[in-house]
């Protein structure tokens, strides 16, 4: 069967799943908001497409069938992650359990049309016949069987839960304090509780005796930041939770949950390890009173955390006061990057710095239950984002001026993603827009797309540090599940065999995105996905 919604000839009311059924689609956008964005990008794809099949590579270019786009009724209201319960006070924490499923039904009218009916002249007999033939078409034309198919993913699922346990059974045994108090110096405001961490790009001035204030030299890291652990804690915790929360959701071992709820204990809440709910001292620059503002980004993964507890939670010994003690934390930092002079700066940066700062608050927006101040940030992020770091080529400009800037190119381009993932989940549309010059996701994945084929030869601008792709596969993965473009598949079977050498030979660490492929292909474009799993797609 095949399940009609707004986009068939029969009209019915969207259901949004962090509102009220009766409310109106986001921004008072036409239920067909979507469907609609998508056809308008694909009226211009064709030009774009043949600009790119001459652009290198050795990839033969073949465009993406038009397919009409048939969207499944979203999760219901109840199984969002953190939405808060009436009988809940105000917690924001969900108390129900997730299904087998995790897919629930809603008060949205359905419209189930069996594949057997004929409605001639109609717009749903049209779609289904369109539809369902270019599938079967494609279907049959695969040489790969569905036997084959549910092998591979077995194989790549164990393959995936196997690197994810070893990492959480090292994580378990891990007896080192994670927090700020466990540093050798402190931050200006000598206040053992305060965040600390040193601007990697600075470095002592040659012209003054003390060396101090550290003067910027962009693309060579200076070692002494390791001096101050802040950050490797914070990173490593974020880490470690997320990978011992995902490894319980899929084994059910108490012992992960066990040491998360220790972790997070200790780094925020514990009265002798907690951190202050600011970061007034990341990137510090020896020399200054006060962090810089690109000290902001330390905390960007934090979602990841989130993720974590959402399966953590359901654990029968898990600490029932804690999750509302850490929003209680969260809340006030927040209310930090909302306010602080610092936050401001870095929430309008027109780089990496200003896209993560909209990663970083959505997340916490949506830990705290703040709907609709997450859907806000998302729906600026179309203008504020988008349209002054991407150019009409596809090129990023203010990442193309730093040094590494094949790095930084990809780096952007992660964060541009995970906000598109989040809108997805709030009801904008990030994958589809094109900005006045054409600016677009899409584009700023094509442009990079010859030069990861070539190594980076013929690269525009000065790199340093080489051109490692294993982000970028990440990035060109997801923009396949996304756009179908044909040139995409065709690039990662080159580049897949590549990364995949040097994991086997230890260049790199060993990562599955089996996960991430399964979440983005179930769950993007999706309106009330989870999307709980593919965060490991881009950090």
């Amino acid at each position: 069967m095949i399940i009609q919604n707004q986009h068939s000839a029969v009209k019915h009311k969207e259901s949004d799943p962090y509102e009220d059924s009766s409310s109106p689609p986001p921004n008072g956008q036409h239920p067909g908001w979507r469907s609609s964005q998508r056809q308008q990008q694909q009226q211009g794809q064709q030009e774009q497409q043949e600009h790119l099949s001459g652009s290198g590579g050795g990839i033969e270019h073949h465009p993406p069938k038009q397919v009409p786009l048939i969207q499944l009724d979203p999760i219901g209201e109840k199984n969002r992650p953190w939405q808060a319960d009436q009988d809940n006070s105000g917690s924001g924490l969900e108390s129900g359990p997730i299904s087998d499923t995790g897919y629930h039904s809603t008060d949205k009218e359905e419209v189930i049309v069996d594949d057997e009916a004929n409605v001639p002249g109609s717009e749903i007999s049209e779609v289904k016949e369109s539809a369902v033939a270019i599938a079967t078409q494609e279907r049959k034309a695969s040489p790969v069987s569905y036997a084959h198919f549910l092998s591979a993913i077995r194989r790549e699922r164990n393959y995936a839960i196997a690197l994810m346990v070893r990492e959480a059974d090292l994580a378990v045994q891990s007896t080192e304090v994670y927090s700020v108090t466990n540093k050798n110096q402190t931050a200006p405001s000598n206040d053992v509780h305060d965040y600390l961490s040193l601007s990697k790009y600075y470095w002592p001035n040659k012209n003054k005796l003390s060396g101090l204030p550290y003067k910027r030299i962009d693309g060579h890291v200076n070692p002494e930041i390791e001096t101050v652990r802040d950050y490797r804690l914070l990173r490593t915790m974020i880490r470690e939770v997320h990978i011992m929360g995902m490894a319980y959701h899929f084994t059910g071992r108490k012992e992960y949950a066990d040491k998360c709820a220790m972790r997070l204990s200790e780094w925020f809440l514990d009265e002798a390890t907690y951190m202050n709910p600011n970061i007034n001292y990341g990137s510090l620059r020896k020399g200054e009173k006060l962090g810089a503002r690109t000290g902001i980004l330390d905390m960007f993964t934090i979602f990841r955390v989130f993720d974590a507890l959402h399966y953590l939670k359901q654990e029968p010994t898990w600490p029932q006061d804690l999750i509302p003690r850490l929003q209680k934390w969260f809340s006030r930092y927040v209310q930090w990057l909302e306010t602080a002079s610092l936050a401001r700066l870095e929430r309008d940066g027109d780089n990496n710095h200003g896209t993560y700062f909209d990663v970083q608050i959505i997340g916490i927006y949506l830990f705290l239950g703040r709907v609709d101040d997450a859907r806000e940030i998302a729906r600026k992020a179309l203008h504020k984002r988008i349209d002054p770091q991407i150019n009409a080529q596809g090129m990023q400009p203010e990442e193309l001026a730093r040094k590494t800037s094949w790095y930084y190119s990809v780096f952007n381009l992660q964060a541009l993603m995970t906000l598109a993932r989040w809108g997805d989940d709030l009801g904008v549309d990030m994958w589809s827009y094109e900005g006045p010059e054409g600016q677009s996701i899409k584009k700023a994945v094509d442009f990079l797309l010859p030069f990861s084929l070539s190594g980076g030869e013929g690269w525009p601008v000065e790199n340093l540090r080489g051109f490692d792709m294993t982000d970028y596969l990440k990035c060109l993965q997801i923009a396949w599940h996304i756009y179908g473009d044909e040139m995409y598949i065709e690039a990662i079977e080159v580049l897949e065999p590549r990364v995949q050498k040097d994991m086997d030979e230890g260049r790199i660490k060993s990562v599955s995105t089996f996960m991430c492929d399964i979440s983005t292909l179930l769950e993007a474009t999706v309106r009330g996905g989870q999307g709980f799993i593919w965060h490991w797609c881009l950090t």
